[in-house]
């Protein structure tokens, strides 16, 4: 698939080294998510013609506010997520990328009108979700992981009940993309950062 919004999408690529050090300074219970969601970005953007290390930190960077927030969500991705990236100069086009994921709030004034945002927004609960599935497989390693078992989880309402099945589900719609194949790229993303992720 080939969307023109990709070819207008600025490119931030060059701050990759700048998000590593942002994660090492702010991220601590998110850590293994934000690595996650950024490998995932990755290779997505490699099969929708995107920048792959654009969409990466995106990814990274989506959720770098959450653990200073003590939970607060009417504060994610506001003035000091804003504030973490002004510090490593960031476009004000990664602000609003990131911004565009939490589509509850942030909706109207930030769309899911590129590749990437709907991207990030259906990527962000499953990167979390298959995180919990391999957490209480046996051996704990996401080698182990499969998408038929992330899929039979997925039904299980009362698994990981606080992921948000349905913004997963929406990359048929919004990706024209099976659920197979989105936890299928997104799987085997995760299993090449198994070491950083602690899985």
């Amino acid at each position: 698939m080939t969307n023109s919004s990709l070819l207008q999408h600025a490119n931030y690529g060059h701050l990759l080294p700048a998000a590593h050090g942002l994660l090492e300074e702010h991220a601590t219970r998110t850590k293994a998510h934000l690595i996650a969601t950024g490998a995932a970005m990755e290779a997505l953007a490699k099969k929708f013609g995107g920048d792959p290390e654009t969409w990466k930190v995106a990814g990274m960077l989506h959720d770098l506010d959450w653990d200073s927030l003590d939970k607060d969500w009417e504060k994610h991705c506001g003035d000091e997520l804003k504030k973490m990236l002004e510090g490593i100069d960031a476009p004000p086009e990664l602000l609003a990328d990131i911004r565009s994921h939490y589509a509850h709030h942030y909706g109207e004034e930030y769309p899911l009108d590129t590749m990437l945002r709907k991207a990030l927004y259906c990527v962000d609960e499953l990167t979390g979700f298959i995180i919990a599935v391999t957490l209480v497989r046996p051996s704990k390693k996401i080698a182990d992981t499969e998408v038929k078992s992330v899929k039979k989880k997925m039904k299980d309402k009362s698994f990981a009940a606080q992921v948000d099945r349905e913004q997963i589900a929406k990359c048929n719609e919004l990706l024209d993309m099976e659920l197979d194949e989105l936890i299928a790229i997104t799987l085997e993303a995760m299993k090449g950062v198994a070491e950083e992720i602690g899985l």
